[in-house]
């Protein structure tokens, strides 16, 4: 099993999605769920941008406590 297909399986990937690229020959395996995992990175950054632009509209004073709050 490759790094990139453990990777997805630690993340928590879905059951059925990890059967089907567990299913491919081993070379298209391996792109996809490098693919995949580029895809969630990508996600992740863009939702963490959004996250710190919608902190910037709370008052200075007022972000870290609100950061907290909602994202602990």
């Amino acid at each position: 099993m490759s790094d990139s297909i453990s990777t997805l399986k630690a993340k928590g990937l879905p059951a059925e999605a990890l059967a089907f690229i567990e299913s491919l020959p081993a070379d298209q395996a391996e792109q996809l769920a490098a693919s995949v995992l580029a895809a969630l990175q990508t996600k992740d950054a863009r939702v963490e941008k959004a996250m710190n632009n919608a902190l910037n509209v709370v008052p200075g004073p007022f972000r870290r406590p609100v950061k907290k709050m909602l994202f602990g």
